[in-house]
């Protein structure tokens, strides 16, 4: 199940969709007052954000999943996690949100996401940002190499990119992060963090994976703070290694030695991810 992050849809896993798809059920979903989706009732806590994706588990007959979550989508998987970890499979977060920022970083971020639903809102500015090499520089503070952005993908994400729930998901979000205590979270979770992020820097990240008892973390050279689509080929790669990893450990029931197997594979794939990364 992949949780888009603030200013984001469901659109903004299109470049992991296929890779996952091709070995893995998935399931998309837009946030209620993000997309094509409806905003939480009046006076919803963050807490609604869970509900709506257990409800959704329970509509689909699906008894758990392995929940990805980006940035303000992070924040939602690691709480669903915290909640109900026997829906909870395991986690895969990018950039997520999940440890206490500064006064100052907290109102630098609502300030700009206050400024880009300004200018979303605005019809003629988000056909320009659409149709243009525009829409790629206004992605610059969240893509390091935003440059290299398929425009077919910015055309797909910036008309979805601000729906009636976004300042509320800032709102709800912020008070979330007092709240949410990421030691609670017990289950296998992969970490993605890129060295550029600019939104959530990698000190944040290091001190989320200090927190989370079965975490790994990797950070990705030349990456900002979306790594799912500024460096897809590669996030695929491991989050499918990942999940792979995961379902052979429910497997492991007889002693013949294949743990030691499957621990090697994976320890040689991540080696490349130093820096204490590999826990």
């Amino acid at each position: 199940m992949l949780v888009h992050g603030m200013a984001g849809s469901w659109q903004s896993w299109l470049l992991n969709l296929e890779a996952l798809g091709e070995h893995h059920r998935v399931i998309a979903v837009d946030l209620p007052g993000f997309g094509g989706s409806e905003p939480l009732p009046a006076g919803a806590d963050f807490s609604g954000y869970v509900t709506v994706l257990r409800c959704l588990l329970d509509e689909l007959e699906i008894e758990s999943v392995a929940v990805f979550g980006h940035s303000l989508g992070g924040l939602v998987a690691l709480s669903f996690a915290a909640a109900r970890p026997e829906r909870t499979a395991c986690l895969v977060l990018v950039s997520a949100g999940g440890v206490e920022l500064s006064r100052p970083r907290l109102w630098i971020i609502r300030a700009a996401f206050w400024l880009v639903r300004l200018v979303l809102l605005t019809p003629r500015a988000r056909q320009v940002l659409v149709r243009s090499v525009v829409g790629r520089l206004a992605l610059s503070p969240a893509v390091h190499r935003w440059r290299d952005l398929p425009s077919e993908l910015v055309a797909q994400m910036v008309p979805r990119a601000i729906g009636p729930g976004f300042m509320e998901a800032v709102r709800l979000g912020t008070a979330q992060l007092r709240r949410l205590a990421p030691e609670r979270v017990d289950v296998p979770v992969l970490l993605f963090w890129g060295e550029r992020d600019r939104i959530l820097p990698l000190a944040a990240g290091r001190s989320l994976v200090a927190c989370l008892e079965r975490a790994r973390l990797v950070v990705l050279d030349d990456v900002g703070h979306c790594a799912m689509f500024e460096a897809a080929d590669e996030f695929n790669a491991l989050a499918l290694d990942f999940l792979a990893e995961q379902q052979a450990a429910d497997a492991w029931t007889k002693p013949d030695g294949g743990r030691g197997k499957w621990i090697r594979r994976y320890t040689d794939r991540w080696a490349r991810y130093g820096d204490g990364n590999l826990r």
